[in-house]
């Protein structure tokens, strides 16, 4: 679907994204933003300087069961040993985000999570609950050489490894924090608080050169920026 303006009254699309002028198209029967007039000046923000982009391409399923239970359901999938409280493993197009001992959430595009198989073997299946939660959480990437830089400016953890979780003790709507790589950083945020965390992101960012990145520029940059820089 080619992107179209962004009078789209029932839109996931944060308000601070539109009044930004966000493109809007349709990607897996999800709206959204596309671009912002530039793809290739998006690009070039994100290896230079910093990008913001909503990620409401992407979908979160969670998963919950008691620690054992999960515990096994994680290695089966995942391998051993069992993804701890605190980190996160990626399989395929789906990161696995071990929240607590009795939570996980997946995130992936959202052809990718209706592809992912169930999880758990046996008995253990049924005890697992799988909820989709995704109307509830909003996503923001922060992508580019000043992404920790942004982040400390923003009192956020920035020194996370790769694959390691991080919160913000003092903002409970910040739900996780995930360093996908060196460059790349997925802010999880309840939906309910996003364009104020929005606004606390641009301000930090602002002086770094920061700028709002669509999904267009990001499909670029993944097919020739391998996911461990």
């Amino acid at each position: 679907m080619e992107p179209s303006s962004n009078q789209i009254l029932d839109t996931p699309i944060p308000a601070t994204c539109l009044s930004a002028g966000a493109m809007l198209t349709e990607r897996d029967g999800h709206t959204v933003a596309a671009h912002y007039g530039s793809p290739p000046g998006e690009i070039a923000v994100c290896m230079k300087s910093v990008g913001l982009a909503d990620r409401s391409d992407i979908g979160t399923l969670e998963l919950r069961a008691s620690t054992s239970i999960l515990d096994r359901a994680l290695s089966s999938r995942l391998g051993d040993p069992p993804v701890p409280p605190g980190a996160a493993r990626r399989m395929g197009k789906v990161w696995y985000l071990r929240l607590e001992s009795r939570r996980t959430l997946l995130i992936g595009a959202h052809a990718a999570l209706a592809a992912e198989p169930a999880i758990g073997k046996g008995a253990d299946r049924a005890e697992l609950t799988r909820k989709d939660i995704g109307a509830k959480v909003r996503i923001i990437s922060v992508i580019g050489p000043r992404a920790g830089r942004l982040m400390a400016a923003a009192g956020l953890p920035d020194d996370l490894a790769i694959g390691a979780i991080g919160r913000d003790p003092q903002d409970p709507s910040v739900i996780a924090i995930l360093r996908e790589s060196q460059r790349r950083i997925l802010v999880l945020v309840r939906a309910a608080a996003i364009d104020d965390v929005w606004g606390r992101l641009l301000t930090a960012g602002e002086p770094l050169g920061a700028a709002f990145v669509g999904c267009d520029a990001l499909a670029l940059l993944g097919a020739g920026w391998p996911a461990a820089q």
